[in-house]
């Protein structure tokens, strides 16, 4: 009876296996099956004493009143009972400590990270190359676990069970030993052929069951006699599948660490070597010659792989060297063949190229939605929203999908742009204290100038002076003169939107100070201009005007100093010249300058007509230009102004 127990555990469990994936039961039905077995054990024991063994010895003595517990059998028995008993419930703990307490099976959750490599299929009919699949499958186990991508179950291994299993049954499938033995998360299997003379070698990668293709990778070809080309080339391919896609999270892109990530544009996985040369290229996104160096590598490496494409554009971007990046779209427009996603971003950039930034802003958006909680993604919807198409009230709903609490600020460059644009654009919504209390903490951590502009513009639109006066008092201890300088102008800038000129006099004083005449020439001219010492001002920009006679902002404030000392031919042919300097790529640069002209001329007219024209052909709304611009003053509070900022929402509101 004791072997019917045992014998019928055996069977149900190696039912309840074989059935429990194809019916969907949970993966823990067989831990509770071997539970209740393994405690019915001691149980079923006791009750073959208690109905069976009891009443026959009763039958065989035919008295009653025999003491049956009395008998040497009956304490062997439960001396047995006990020590099953013991063996049963240690048993039980264990299993109950190992797979339900702790609230997940080891191995469920480890097979995801385990691959089987299969050797390679011969094709070819000659048994001489069949050492080229035992190759193949060891290169790319080498490669898998020399860049620790995940744990391997080798062909070596597969085969060592295959021919256990055969000695205990006349053929194995491989397909059910993976399943029952291994539980491998992906399966990596391909052959090998001849054709035309050349070797050609394909590769899959399977899901763990085997009854799913994720990925068939193109088929190589080189030469019979130098198979590892062949074998190298599909290692990486299996490599860079493996290092991007199956390490996407749930917003479309590739864990990098925890405050990068880098999008995963592509159709097919790029070469190894080209996604660890972009990767280096990412993390020196503040070295300019270093990452576009490896931008560089990456392109080289694998000329397919879109997505170091698309940061170099971005570069190029950033720069404002426009022209290459034309030349970059139209070669990636020519030269590869590109998925939908890929044709959206490549015409987000076209658009900003053409300042058509309601366009630029849709197709960012579909990136958003996909990603958006990739920092580089994230930050860019923010800055097309805020200083593209002017929508500060997007920002909030974009810079909440971050965390940022969860993210490291001194490694995190993306960080301090979004804290920078969320100010800003609080700043614009006129959530003053809320600019304050979040940037304050915010700037003892992250000391970069550009993080302290939206709190200076909090302070001074709230009418808090003092404070700004005391924040100077505690940056100038430790920050350089050139950020000093910056800072100061600044706050002058605010201080001349707010109307109070002798407080804008007193900060422009001191970079009039400080500053170098041979360093920071155009600060010392722009302070003398700002404080309306247009003299003194017309003589400096003169020179700077001599040393670079196509600086459009030179020209317009030369031209209006003109102006203003009484040389009106002088200033209408300067400002004038602005239209022999018109070319591609300045985003209506021209015409804000023509609008800045004309506003201190008080003429409203092509005050309003140069501001249409410059914010139609692209001119960003920054914290220097249109409503943050002192010279239209007079004019921010009027509908033709507002309008003028409300621009690109007629466009994107249709």
């Amino acid at each position: 009876m004791l072997s019917i127990y045992v014998v019928t555990s055996w069977v149900l469990l190696q039912v309840l296996a074989l059935i429990a994936d194809p019916l969907n039961f949970p993966k823990k039905s067989v831990t509770y099956l071997i539970l209740i077995l393994v405690i019915g054990f001691p149980i079923h024991v006791y009750f073959i004493w208690k109905f069976r063994l009891k009443n026959l010895e009763k039958s065989q003595t035919g008295d009653d009143s025999i003491k049956i517990y009395k008998s040497p059998f009956h304490r062997m028995y439960f001396s047995a009972l006990i020590v099953i008993s013991a063996i049963s419930a240690f048993s039980a703990v264990i299993i109950i400590n190992t797979n339900l307490i702790s609230g997940f099976d080891l191995q469920e959750v480890n097979s995801q990270d385990k691959i089987a490599v299969l050797d390679f299929e011969n094709l070819t009919g000659d048994n001489n190359l069949k050492i080229v699949g035992e190759i193949a499958a060891n290169w790319i186990v080498h490669g898998i676990t020399e860049n620790e991508v995940a744990q391997v179950i080798t062909p070596k291994v597969v085969n060592d069970y295959k021919s256990i299993i055969k000695s205990q049954a006349s053929s194995v499938d491989i397909n059910n030993l993976l399943k029952t033995y291994f539980k491998p998360g992906k399966v990596i299997t391909g052959n090998f052929y001849k054709r035309n003379g050349k070797l050609l070698l394909q590769g899959t990668i399977m899901d763990g069951l085997m009854d799913k293709t994720l990925i068939s990778f193109q088929t190589i070809e080189c030469d019979p006699d130098s198979p590892l080309n062949c074998i190298e080339e599909l290692k990486q391919e299996i490599l860079g599948y493996l290092t991007t896609v199956d390490k996407q999270d749930n917003s479309g892109y590739i864990n990098k660490d925890d405050n990068q990530k880098t999008s995963y544009f592509e159709e097919t996985p790029p070469n190894f070597e080209a996604y660890q040369f972009l990767l280096k290229a990412l993390a020196n996104v503040d070295n300019d010659k270093i990452h576009l160096e490896y931008l560089n590598k990456s392109i080289k490496a694998d000329p397919h792989f879109f997505e170091p494409k698309i940061h170099k554009i971005a570069y190029y971007f950033n720069r404002s060297n426009f022209k290459i990046e034309d030349s970059l779209i139209e070669n990636i427009k020519i030269n590869s063949k590109l998925t939908h996603r890929q044709r959206n971003i490549l015409f987000m950039y076209e658009s900003l190229l053409k300042g058509k930034y309601d366009k630029a802003y849709k197709e960012q958006k579909k990136e958003y939605d996909i990603a958006y909680l990739d920092l580089n993604t994230n930050y860019s919807t923010m800055t097309i929203a805020l200083q593209l198409v002017n929508r500060p009230s997007d920002i909030d709903d974009i810079y909440k999908e971050i965390d940022m609490s969860k993210l490291n600020l001194d490694n995190c460059l993306q960080c301090g742009f979004r804290y920078y644009l969320k100010g800003l654009a609080d700043v614009e919504l006129k959530k003053y204290e809320q600019v304050i209390d979040e940037l304050l903490p915010i700037t003892k951590t992250i000391e970069d100038g550009y993080l302290k502009r939206p709190l200076i513009m909090a302070y001074i639109r709230s009418g808090n002076y003092k404070a700004v006066d005391d924040l100077f008092k505690f940056w100038e201890v430790s920050m350089s003169k050139k950020d000093m300088i910056n800072l100061e102008m600044i706050t002058g800038n605010e201080f001349l939107l707010a109307d109070e000129l002798d407080n804008a006099k007193a900060y422009f004083n001191k970079v009039i100070s400080i500053a170098d005449p041979n360093n920071d020439p155009i600060d010392i001219a722009l302070s003398y201009y700002y404080s309306q010492d247009y003299k003194t001002a017309q003589d400096l920009l003169d020179k700077l005007h001599a040393v670079d006679p196509k600086n459009i902002d030179v020209i317009v404030k030369l031209a209006i100093t003109n102006y203003k000392n009484g040389d009106h031919d002088k200033a209408d042919q300067l400002i004038k010249s602005l239209d022999d300097l018109r070319a591609d790529y300045q985003f209506g640069e021209i015409d804000y300058g023509f609008a800045q002209y004309y506003a201190v001329l008080n003429d409203k007219v092509n005050t309003f007509n140069y501001l249409l024209k410059a914010v139609a052909a692209g001119k960003w709304f920054t914290p220097t230009t249109f409503q943050n611009d002192p010279h239209f003053l007079t004019y921010k509070d009027t509908q033709e102004f507002k309008d003028i900022l409300d621009y690109w929402n007629r466009f994107l509101n249709n």
